[in-house]
């Protein structure tokens, strides 16, 4: 089955199974019950009833498949709180066994809401974030465990005139705690290849402001990223602009980008490092240093599944990962600009793109005696699904560098297209909460 097929047929099976499984149960004054799916409602009180309690959030287990590369297709379930309306505690935990990796692995989140009643605090939500899959060390498959702490507070203008502005302030640990492979000296002559538990940090602070309007919702992003070998900020904007104003959104969305490093230390080199900077591109799998997405090969740069991308950086559609510093990635500072079409017609996957963008560099190479510094762009068209949620683009023109780059890699046209997957950003589990039954 090609890489494509599986990834649709995943999404498909995980909707199905989740719906599927939904137990509705609706508590009211009178304590009388409402049961859907009688014989799911059976084995969830014999095996949960002890958390099961009265006007109290319940867990409820789905089946759940997935697929990567390195762990094949993974079979398992979910455990997922699901009364309606969800009150302070939202969770879910997954747990998958490999069929290719035999390794088992899964993710997990879990918020607290509180909600202070008349101040300029609505939000405060502490939670933590997990997951732990196969990455591939170009020589064997490994294990890391992403662990991502954090603590969000939203605020929210009392005033009628300003309601529907929001700021929000969060602050993220990323403790990444991966296997990899490290050369052990048993003596001058031999040597040996052994798995080492290594681990390190990044600490993000965050500041989002949002215009929640829905005829020119706007929003706009302050990063702080800071580790022991370097700090950075980025800053993104994004907006859109309505064709006409009817029941449905079709208009011109733009996206700004601005990143730039503050500080490096001098015992780090970032020439072997070069992915903690920014790149032109969105994310792909090797480049994301914070294992905070999910990508179907994460350390894949051939296959289709190694050009699953992220909605981050210059988000260019267009990448070079055969070159060991991808064009425009940098660690002193890089602008992007991304502009997406909407096809004004209603449900019509097709929209237009087209980015520019320039980066600097100085630092990466310390051979060249002058920065590599160059404006690109990159256009064409693309299908967009579930809300962004899923995405393929089909790249149509670009500049000279990547023009070069594909002559030599990817002479095919199929070999540049490229894909998002943001399994953040679809929710499924939370979007059952609002299916009727």
């Amino acid at each position: 089955m090609k890489p494509t097929s599986i990834v649709i047929n995943i999404l498909v099976l995980l909707t199905y199974c989740s719906a599927y499984g939904q137990d509705s149960v609706s508590i009211n004054n009178n304590s009388s019950e409402e049961v859907h799916f009688k014989r799911l409602n059976t084995v969830q009180q014999k095996y949960l009833h002890w958390v099961d309690k009265k006007n109290r959030e319940f867990p409820f287990g789905v089946p759940a498949i997935a697929y990567n590369k390195y762990d094949g297709v993974q079979i398992g379930a979910s455990l997922i709180n699901l009364k309606q309306p969800v009150k302070n505690v939202d969770f879910t935990a997954t747990m998958l066994y490999g069929i290719k990796s035999k390794k088992v692995n899964g993710t997990a989140n879990i918020d607290y809401y509180i909600k202070p009643k008349k101040s300029v605090v609505s939000l405060i939500k502490p939670g933590v974030k997990f997951q732990s899959f196969t990455y591939y060390d170009y020589v064997k498959p490994l294990k890391y465990y992403a662990i991502h702490p954090e603590i969000v507070l939203t605020l929210n203008h009392r005033t009628e005139k300003l309601e529907k502005l929001e700021h929000q302030l969060s602050f993220t640990s990323h403790v990444i705690l991966k296997k990899d492979l490290t050369y052990n000296f048993i003596d001058s002559v031999t040597t040996e290849l052994k798995d080492t538990l290594t681990h390190y940090y990044v600490n993000v602070l965050k500041y989002t402001f949002k215009r929640n309007d829905k005829n020119f919702p706007f929003s706009a992003t302050v990063s702080l990223e800071q580790t022991k070998n370097f700090v950075k900020t980025y800053f993104e904007a994004n907006s859109f602009i309505r064709y006409q104003l009817k029941d449905y959104n079709t208009g011109i969305h733009l996206r700004m980008f601005v990143g730039g490093f503050l500080w490096r230390s001098n015992n780090f080199r970032f020439r072997l490092y070069p992915d903690v900077g920014f790149n032109l591109n969105g994310k792909r799998g090797e480049q994301d240093y914070l294992f905070n997405e999910l990508y179907v090969g994460r350390d894949e740069q051939q296959s289709f599944a190694g050009r699953q991308i992220t909605r981050t950086d210059g988000f260019f559609k267009i990448s070079t990962p055969f070159n060991s510093i991808e064009t425009g990635q940098t660690v002193d500072w890089l602008m992007a600009f991304n502009f997406k079409f909407d096809f004004p017609i209603k449900y019509v996957p097709l929209k237009l793109f087209l980015d520019l963008g320039y980066s600097y560099d100085n630092h990466l190479n310390p051979n060249n005696l002058l920065p590599v510094k160059g404006f690109q762009y990159d256009g064409g068209f693309m299908f967009s699904f579930f809300d962004e949620g899923f995405e393929i683009y089909f790249p149509l023109f670009y500049s000279k560098e990547f023009k070069t780059y594909y002559k030599s890699n990817a002479p095919k046209f199929g070999q540049r297209i490229s894909f998002l997957l943001d399994l953040h950003k679809l929710e499924l589990h939370k979007k059952i909460r609002n299916m009727k039954f």
